[in-house]
């Protein structure tokens, strides 16, 4: 009888679950768009991505990297529309953007729209979400989450959602049981765990839409002045208090940087092995997305510490090199110029060490670089630190004054 009254219990729960995500649906679904990024060669569509009405003059919620290849290539692609219940595809217009959060605003001309209001105030952890999207291009989709807070320590904010979103659902609204738009479908990690935008960079968006439509080259200055004080922002959190440091080996090394980094160690040290390494790593969680070719806003840095009691320092030596690099990953040659490099021996505060610093710019974001210094310890004949440090979307003043607090938090302590 028990178990009989359980089960029954469960199957109320989800009928009702399933009524509330019907009416959800049935009472918002006129709010929602598809957004079509189409080739003007072909005439066929290119990106798929989701989008909502945020005001009944008919302006249209979604994200940055849907739309992204309108502010790259604007002759080349134009963006449409279809509303949820709409066979014909209508035409769109970009009218602003925030690169930062990955956000876009469009025209699209239609008056007396129906749309979702932006939730205003705290919403408690453990709230049921409805994430609305055209997922892979198979229909409107409505999907049941649960809102657990912003991500901890994040350089940029995301809401954590337990659901489940998939490609093409990026752009769509999150909302609550009262059509409030908490946050915008952004991105995906899979096994329920999904990120959206939160709400209160879609109100800033569209307080103050522009008067007038932009074009090419007013969006792409106003993505770069976005990209520069975020840079700006970033420095300054990473220059707020001293450098950290822990003990690696016989070395002090720079440890977490700031809140927002995912930082992991790992060690080998087998018996029959000629040397010994333990390594530490850190890495930002959030990157910008500027175009299929690029991505920026990250910071990572790497230590390894290698040890070889029974090796020449001949043999070590040759060892070492194969830790050391002088060039950063590959990056796409219509996004950033080829690395410049420069590899010395430099005294850092008495700890010999040989440096390879490397730059490139981006093409079409002027004042902005990425960096990549490589540096290894020469102080000792059978063990030695290697450390490298990756930046990217910096100016170059940042990046320089960066490198160095970086450089001179290593140091040597006799053991």
């Amino acid at each position: 009888m028990y178990r009989l009254l359980v089960l029954c219990f469960l199957l109320l729960v989800g009928a009702q679950a399933l009524a509330d995500s019907r009416t959800v649906y049935d009472t918002y679904k006129n709010r929602l768009v598809q957004i079509r990024i189409i080739d003007t060669e072909s005439n066929a569509k290119s990106t798929l991505g989701s989008g909502f009405f945020v005001t009944p003059d008919g302006l249209i919620v979604t994200n940055y990297h849907v739309v992204s290849r309108l502010v790259q290539h604007p002759g080349q692609y134009r963006a449409e529309f279809i509303i949820s219940d709409g066979k014909d595809p209508l035409p769109a217009e970009l009218l602003d953007i925030d690169v930062v959060n990955d956000l876009a605003l469009l025209r699209s001309g239609l008056r007396d729209t129906p749309f979702l209001k932006v939730h205003q105030g705290e919403v408690r952890k453990g709230t049921r979400l409805y994430s609305l999207g055209n997922p892979h291009d198979l229909g409107m989709t409505i999907v049941e989450g649960t809102y657990n807070g912003l991500i901890d320590d994040s350089l940029h904010k995301r809401i954590h959602l337990t659901g489940s979103l998939n490609p093409g659902m990026s752009g769509g609204p999150s909302i609550n049981e009262a059509g409030e738009v908490v946050g915008v479908n952004v991105a995906t990690a899979g096994n329920q765990i999904g990120f959206l935008v939160p709400a209160e960079y879609v109100r800033r968006l569209v307080a103050d839409p522009p008067a007038e439509l932009p074009d090419a080259s007013a969006l792409l200055a106003r993505l770069t002045g976005q990209l520069l004080a975020n840079q700006a922002k970033v420095t300054a959190t990473l220059t707020a208090r001293p450098v950290p440091r822990k003990q690696l080996g016989t070395y002090q090394v720079p440890d977490s940087l700031v809140p927002g980094l995912n930082c992991w160690g790992d060690s080998s040290n087998e018996e029959d092995a000629l040397y010994s390494e333990t390594s530490y790593s850190c890495t930002s969680k959030h990157r910008i997305f500027i175009s299929d070719m690029l991505v920026t806003g990250t910071v990572r840095y790497a230590h390894y510490y290698v040890s070889a009691r029974e090796l020449s320092a001949t043999h070590f030596y040759a060892i070492m090199q194969q830790y050391f690099t002088s060039v950063g990953e590959r990056g796409h040659r219509e996004a950033v110029t080829a690395w410049s490099c420069e590899t010395r021996f430099v005294d850092n505060q008495g700890l010999p060490m040989k440096a390879a610093l490397c730059l490139r710019a981006y093409h079409r974001i002027p004042g902005l670089y990425d960096l990549n210094m490589n540096v290894v310890s020469l102080n000792q004949d059978n063990a030695a630190l290697q450390s490298e440090l990756s930046l990217h979307g910096f100016d170059y003043d940042n990046l320089t004054m960066l490198a160095r607090r970086y450089l001179e938090a290593i140091t040597w302590k006799k053991p």
